[in-house]
């Protein structure tokens, strides 16, 4: 199947796509290099290009981060346009202590709370 791309992206449409595309996808979408988005998982980068590659599939709680993430998308989606989400991941947030969020979620149970704090403001 082809790759979601961000001009195309359709965020009602991110948590039905194929695993390994989900995942290429929201790293791309939040700016993440490999190895920041692996730290955010608390995988290694090898892990990371498995997944991308659909030669692996993760482990419960790598996927209920990933979930996690898409629902974080889908909120962003509702507000930014797909080019301006890794500005905000990369943008001291006021609701997040002055954090960035892209750091915010590399912290114990981050990708979590965020979810939270964006329930809590839009949906």
């Amino acid at each position: 199947s082809d790759i979601f791309m961000l001009t195309t992206l359709n965020f009602d449409n991110l948590a039905d796509a194929p695993f390994h595309e989900k995942v290429a996808l929201l790293r791309e979408l939040f700016g993440f290099t490999l190895s920041t988005f692996a730290s955010a998982l608390n995988v290694n980068e090898k892990t990371i290009r498995r997944w991308e590659s659909g030669e692996h599939s993760p482990r419960t709680g790598s996927n209920q981060a990933i979930e996690a993430l898409t629902t974080i998308a889908e909120t962003l989606g509702d507000v930014f346009e797909p080019d301006s989400i890794p500005g905000w991941a990369r943008t001291p947030n006021p609701a997040l202590a002055g954090e960035r969020p892209m750091d915010f979620v590399k912290k114990p149970g981050g990708i979590y709370l965020l979810t939270n704090k964006l329930g809590a403001v839009g949906r």
